[in-house]
């Protein structure tokens, strides 16, 4: 009885441990990159600082966000938030799906203007931002310690020449004991840990204004193009000429109507497509070529047909690349196009099963040699050919028995032939001419 007592505790604990696993571990893991900083005021009033940030993944609900303004030391092995801090943690759990390319606002203790999922508080003291410039780290793992921290982006705009150098760097020497202050946190790359830092002392550098190289203002905020792949829009956000700066006149961050990001969202691209081609290939198939520049999350292609440009049908799939920075090159054929005009329409499915087309092309097919396909047959056997010129089609087996005969009109320039009745060997499909005088005998085999 006790040893059954035993077995009954060890299982109702394994229970609990079990179900407490599954809530710290529910929602998204991000890695570097999954969010950008879009958006900073230091010139507002706390704890109404307004703050903007972007996801380039699907954030599921229950996924655990930590966004501070803590500078990083990495004179430290293996490196620490400033001590003693004196800046926020905000803890931010994600109450409900949010689709990539959402942009998000908070304050220095709201997300999207609530409080729900929130915890913590952004800014140093009751004062908020600091406005000699300050940072906003966003992480996953413990509030308040970078000890098992995955770092996901970073965003400095601190103004100090003792810090900073030159412009646009993080510290790289000395200990971090100032709010402007803070080293690229690890993991993050220049496109991840953007430091749009002015090496004078309180002041900014750059006129403020798009296509200006911009650091330092009080007030900035991301205003460049909203829509490509989140390695290409991750490198726009990095660039200090796709920022806008001001000293002194803080810019509305909420998205929507009123605010800076007005229509909302980024369109977030799985691909940058090079090029797209069809081309006829003699005068029996149409090779299909298309290349990729980048690939982010791109699970496969489709390519489709239609002879009206409107109804399509799906002919074929090519996997992805799933992710690469590098020029891909695909290619597909088409061996049984009709004849006349054929489009090819060609799109891409990510590894959310979000489809997205790429482009349509035409290609024209003047005449239709007689052709039957697949060689190597199954359940069917696909015979095309140009209109009007066979009166029927007749199948017959290896020892010549008479199977099927099929009547062809003037306006059918393809036939499909049902092949389930029959046992795998050698088959003939015979065509007759309208002129009665023409014959044509292809061999296949069923499989």
């Amino acid at each position: 009885m006790r040893k059954l007592l035993h077995h009954l505790r060890v299982a109702a604990l394994l229970c609990i441990i079990t179900a407490a696993g599954k809530t710290a571990f529910s929602g998204t893991v991000l890695k570097a990159g999954d969010i950008a900083i879009l958006g900073f005021n230091a010139d507002q009033t706390y704890p109404d600082q307004q703050w903007a940030f972007m996801t380039m993944v699907k954030l599921t609900s229950g996924t655990v966000i930590i966004f501070t303004d803590d500078g990083w030391d990495g004179s430290v092995t293996p490196g620490v938030f400033k001590t003693p801090s004196g800046d926020g943690f905000l803890t931010w759990t994600v109450q409900s799906d949010i689709a990539a390319g959402t942009i998000i606002y908070g304050t220095n203790n709201t997300v999207n203007g609530t409080t729900a999922g929130v915890s913590g508080t952004l800014g140093s003291g009751g004062f908020g931002f600091n406005i000699s410039g300050d940072q906003l780290i966003v992480y996953q793992g413990t509030s308040g310690t970078g000890t098992g921290a995955t770092f996901i982006y970073a965003f400095n705009n601190g103004q100090s020449p003792g810090s900073y150098p030159s412009l646009g760097v993080w510290q790289t020497s000395g200990t971090v004991t100032l709010d402007n202050q803070s080293y690229q946190p690890p993991g993050l790359t220049s496109t991840t840990a953007v430091a749009l830092t002015s090496n004078l002392s309180n002041n900014s550098s750059g006129t403020g204004a798009l296509g200006s190289a911009n650091y330092g203002f009080d007030n900035m905020h991301y205003g460049g193009t909203l829509t490509g792949t989140p390695t290409a829009l991750l490198t726009d956000i990095a660039d200090p000429q796709n920022w806008i700066g001001d000293n002194f006149t803080t810019a509305n961050l909420v998205s929507g109507a009123g605010g800076v990001y007005a229509n909302n969202n980024f369109n977030i691209l799985p691909i940058t497509l090079v090029s797209f081609t069809a081309q006829l290939q003699g005068a029996e198939t149409v090779q299909l070529k298309w290349s990729t520049g980048i690939e982010s999350n791109n699970d496969h292609f489709t390519i489709e047909r239609s002879t009206d440009g409107a109804s399509f049908s799906s002919i074929g799939t090519v996997p992805g690349k799933v992710n690469s920075n590098l020029q891909t090159d695909y290619a597909f054929t088409d061996n049984t196009p009709d004849a006349g005009t054929n489009y090819y329409r060609l799109s891409q499915t990510d590894i959310d099963a979000h489809h997205v087309i790429l482009g349509i092309r035409s290609v024209t097919v003047d005449d239709m040699p007689l052709r039957i396909a697949p060689g190597l047959a199954h359940d069917a056997v696909d015979a095309t050919f140009t209109f009007g010129v066979w009166k029927e089609v007749r199948l017959y087996s290896s020892g010549g028995q008479l199977l099927q005969t099929v009547s062809l009109s003037n306006s059918i320039r393809r036939v499909h032939i049902q092949l389930n009745d029959y046992a795998p060997g050698t088959y003939y499909l015979s065509f007759v001419g309208n002129d009665r005088k023409r014959n044509v005998t292809k061999k296949f085999m069923k499989m």
